[in-house]
């Protein structure tokens, strides 16, 4: 058998056991293509990634990221935990006011953020991270309407080169996102901040990027911030909150190094105290924004077999009933998830396989040359650690309907997102007048 990470196990009839339930039995009873989070799973990342810099540094705050599973049940856990919100969108904010976390334990991250988004923050008291100069000046007008004084930070782009798919690698100076911190544009933004009648400057902003298994860019990115923080100090305006993201990655390959909250703690919080101590700065409270790492390794998708087609001296292609429109990763960043037959995870790996989804795309693929058993129709299939980007980015591509979700919980199963049905693909259609 495989070695499964330590959440998972097989039980006596050789199917995949996740948070004491048999996936076999979850396949039969919710249906398939199915994601699956372990409760237990979620918790115990969240914690540990807690305690990793409460233990170091007096005042921390750890924002869920919800662009990573938005999934009300799984915020709902994460706020019983403890946690705080980053959103990236309007609705990203209603879904965390929802499950009661309060304004004031939230960050609003992303470049553009539509004025509608920015009243229900100012109204809700969330500490905005601005992107530029143009939603700066849009806060304070809508703050001065409002009779409100916004709170904001400003993000910052600090030009740290990060190992990772550049589509997800956001802290180089070319990206999209922050005040360039090289040319001065950041401090002249933080002088006109703190001009401004209705803002309350409060604090700075940089993300990296997604998926980092190197300590490296975090140190770096840590002193280029302090050093910033030091400097804005100049101008009499004394940061309250030092957020540093998120981007701790997870190993998805097998052989995949990991990355512990621990040592990444251990590296930024050294480069706080020093800079703090040296620029005799008010000690701030250190937010961050992981998502990925907290949820990622809870999820599974199940998937049926339904074909396979063999061909001579190449990979034998499995047909599941779950591709790119219900895990995109893949076919988006070629991005690996370990794969495994559930019915069949004691038996041994000796089958060159790619399994491919059911869509008309040829980049509708889930893996490429695998090692699995002699895979038969009906057997289950299973991607593992898909609880961050995964649901969340799905499609509805040749009108397929997106899985359902289910939690489990030491044995307890329950769906906490209906599947699609084909109803749902079309509800929000309509066929104009002259067509009837």
């Amino acid at each position: 058998m495989l070695m499964l990470k330590q959440h998972f196990s097989a039980n006596t009839q050789g199917h995949l056991v996740i948070g004491g339930a048999d996936a076999v039995e979850l396949a039969e009873r919710f249906g398939t293509p199915l994601y699956v989070v372990d409760e237990q799973r979620v918790r115990e990342n969240y914690q540990r990634f807690y305690r990793a810099f409460a233990e170091r540094w007096s005042s921390v705050l750890v924002c869920y990221a919800l662009k990573a599973n938005f999934n009300l049940a799984i915020c709902k856990i994460l706020q019983g935990e403890g946690a705080g919100a980053d959103v990236s969108s309007g609705n990203e904010l209603r879904n965390a006011l929802g499950v009661g976390i309060p304004g004031n334990r939230m960050v609003f991250n992303g470049n553009y953020k539509s004025l509608p988004e920015l009243e229900l923050a100012i109204t809700n008291n969330v500490l905005i991270n601005v992107d530029s100069l143009q939603e700066l000046e849009a806060i304070e007008g809508l703050a001065s309407r409002l009779g409100k004084r916004a709170r904001i930070g400003l993000r910052v782009n600090p030009d740290v080169k990060t190992p990772t798919h550049p589509y997800i690698a956001t802290g180089l100076r070319d990206s999209k996102f922050g005040f360039d911190v090289a040319s001065g544009q950041a401090i002249e933004a933080y002088k006109l901040a703190s001009r401004m009648q209705n803002i309350e400057v409060v604090g700075i902003h940089s993300h990296i990027g997604s998926q980092i298994l190197d300590v490296g860019p975090f140190e770096e990115a840590a002193k280029k911030l302090m050093a910033l923080v030091a400097e804005v100090k100049k101008l009499n305006i004394n940061l309250k909150f030092v957020d540093l993201g998120g981007g701790i990655g997870i190993p998805y390959k097998p052989d995949d190094p990991e990355l512990k909250p621990e040592e990444v703690a251990e590296h930024i919080v050294s480069v706080v105290k020093r800079v703090v101590e040296e620029k005799n700065l008010a000690r701030p409270t250190l937010v961050f924004e992981p998502g990925r790492y907290i949820v990622a390794d809870s999820g599974v998708l199940l998937a049926r077999v339904g074909y396979t087609k063999k061909r001579p001296d190449m990979p034998t292609w499995i047909a599941v009933d779950a591709g790119m429109n219900a895990l995109i990763r893949p076919a988006l960043y070629g991005a690996y998830h370990h794969i495994e037959l559930a019915n069949k995870i004691r038996e041994k790996n000796e089958q060159l396989v790619n399994v491919a989804g059911p869509l008309c795309e040829s980049g509708d693929f889930l893996g490429k040359e695998r090692k699995l058993p002699a895979a038969e129709p009906g057997d289950l299939a299973v991607i593992f650690d898909v609880g961050a980007y995964g649901l969340v980015m799905s499609s509805q591509h040749t009108a397929q309907p997106r899985p359902a979700m289910v939690l489990v919980n030491r044995g307890k199963a329950e769906i906490i997102r209906k599947r699609e049905c084909y109803e749902d693909l079309t509800r929000l259609d309509q066929i104009p007048g002259w067509l009837k």
